[in-house]
């Protein structure tokens, strides 16, 4: 859970987690759509699936007794360097480094370090560093104060310098060049996407689908979405139309002609999307095209519980149970 989510984020999660799942063989033998419903608010989906396979792996091959060994911890799904380091680290106090980004940061500003942290060539560099610091048989206690130093006086702006325990070994402060540190190559563009969303309605039930495994969200449900451009601003009626042409074209011509009802943020990896909502009512269900022939459901608002939505369509879900769509 803490993969790519901060702490105070995911600990409410952790804690619904653990009355679902309280054992490895709870979450192996769990149906997955109770799995990712658990997960619902978290994103990253992959996550979920991945930690369920990892229970099935430690039930089936550890005999259910989470491994110690590094290679056998890196060996599960989901986990890679990073993650096996720390728990190599933390859980069982092996000599491992670990490299995340309050790390890379206290390292780039106490060696003042000019390579760019986000080029994969100059990855080694630093994890080889940090390996070279770790007392021997302190690991557990090193990593997790390094990771604070940058998480609560290392910071990325306005460093609590005057606080901070190494600050006389620093080589980014005797410089008086803290906010130059870390060096990065590059900013990587924000990805621009409009796109809409459909609350399709049917005697009192609402039309959702799920998304295929393999693609973006796989396994979660929602109401029918639609991309309409990327770095480009459409205007209200160009959407409006495109939206009305889409639901036509998977719906048939029994369609109600869609409503605007505003628009709601989403964010995700690289990606800031509008997200438009409309809604519709539709008076009999004509064949959908084979390309949108994903599993679908006729759905009351009390069915929405049973169903593992991605954040943005938990909300929608919300709107229609409160009536406010």
């Amino acid at each position: 859970m803490l993969q790519q989510t901060q702490m105070e984020t995911a600990l409410p999660y952790f804690r619904r987690w653990m009355r679902h799942f309280p054992t490895i063989e709870s979450v192996a033998k769990a149906d997955p759509k109770a799995v990712l419903k658990a997960w619902q608010g978290l994103g990253y989906y992959s996550r979920a699936r991945n930690l369920q396979e990892t229970a099935k792996k430690i039930l089936d091959v550890h005999g259910g007794v989470f491994p110690q060994k590094f290679e056998d911890i890196l060996s599960l799904k989901g986990v890679g360097r990073y993650t096996a380091g720390a728990i190599a680290s933390i859980a069982f106090n092996q000599d491992r480094p670990i490299v995340d980004g309050n790390v890379l940061r206290v390292l780039s500003r106490l060696y003042a370090i000019k390579k760019p942290i986000d080029l994969e060539k100059n990855k080694e560099y630093f994890w080889k560093l940090e390996d070279s610091l770790i007392p021997k048989g302190r690991a557990r206690d090193f990593n997790q104060a390094l990771m604070e130093l940058g998480a609560l006086v290392c910071l990325p702006q306005d460093p609590r310098c005057s606080a901070c325990p190494v600050r006389n070994s620093c080589e980014a402060l005797k410089r008086e060049e803290t906010e130059r540190y870390p060096v990065r190559a590059k900013k990587r563009k924000k990805i621009l996407v409009q796109a809409a969303s459909l609350v399709l309605s049917k005697e009192g039930r609402f039309f959702i689908r799920r998304r295929p495994e393999g693609k973006i969200m796989g396994g979660l449900w929602e109401f029918p979405e639609w991309k309409l451009s990327f770095d480009r601003e459409l205007p209200a009626h160009v959407i409006e139309k495109k939206v009305y042409d889409l639901a036509l074209k998977e719906f048939g011509s029994s369609l109600s002609k869609p409503k605007n009802l505003g628009k709601i943020k989403r964010h995700y990896t690289h990606h800031q999307e509008t997200l438009w909502l409309f809604r519709s009512r539709l008076e009999g269900l004509e064949k959908a095209p084979a390309k949108n022939s994903w599993p679908r459901a006729w759905a009351t608002e009390d069915d929405f519980e049973r169903y593992p939505f991605s954040s943005a369509h938990a909300k929608i879900a919300a709107l229609v149970e409160s009536s406010a769509l």
